[in-house]
């Protein structure tokens, strides 16, 4: 549970103040392509990412579209799901082998009630997730897919080889032939 102490720890938070929280944390482990969540299903954890890459997707005309990847050391979940309670429109799978972090929504509300520390911890948590989605729909209305390419490089480069090239193009909004181009071009 290091990583997530130090993911904490780096925000000014003592392992002693995580201690309410930490004692409400569940190890949750995946095979790779195993679904965590499933459309219909409604989110019950929020998951800090120890080990591994989590892919989101919906399908549509029965085409898989990626939209988005969550990395060791960072949170994740079917935010709508988790915060209204209500069922989710995406699935959730392990592209690798996976080893969460979670906590339950019932955990997570009787804390936010009866800790102040976890308030702090969740709005930070919750800002954190809101500035990846802004960034996430900037880039999408902003940058071409090859610069949205080279900054997934950029932020991950040793995960994103992790990732089939199917799912990198689907997040992309292009078809594999066309990020081959694109990797062929920076390369």
């Amino acid at each position: 549970m290091q990583s997530l102490i130090t993911y904490f720890e780096r925000m000014g938070f003592s392992e002693n103040q995580l201690t309410p929280f930490l004692n409400c944390i569940k190890t949750r482990q995946y095979k790779a392509n195993e679904l965590i969540i499933s459309k219909g299903q409604i989110e019950n954890y929020l998951s800090f990412i120890d080990v591994g890459i989590v892919r989101y997707f919906v399908v549509a005309k029965d085409k898989e579209i990626t939209i988005d990847f969550a990395f060791k050391s960072s949170f994740y979940c079917a935010y709508d799901s988790f915060y209204d309670r209500s069922d989710t429109d995406i699935y959730i799978e392990a592209l690798t082998d996976v080893q969460l972090y979670s906590i339950s929504h019932k955990d997570l509300q009787n804390l936010y009630t009866n800790c102040e520390i976890t308030k702090k911890l969740g709005r930070l948590a919750t800002e954190n997730l809101l500035s990846k989605k802004v960034k996430r729909e900037i880039n999408l209305l902003t940058k071409s897919p090859q610069e949205r390419y080279e900054e997934l490089l950029r932020e991950q480069p040793k995960y994103i080889l992790q990732i089939p090239l199917k799912f990198i193009a689907s997040y992309l909004g292009v078809v594999p032939e066309t990020l081959s181009r694109i990797r062929k071009r920076i390369s």
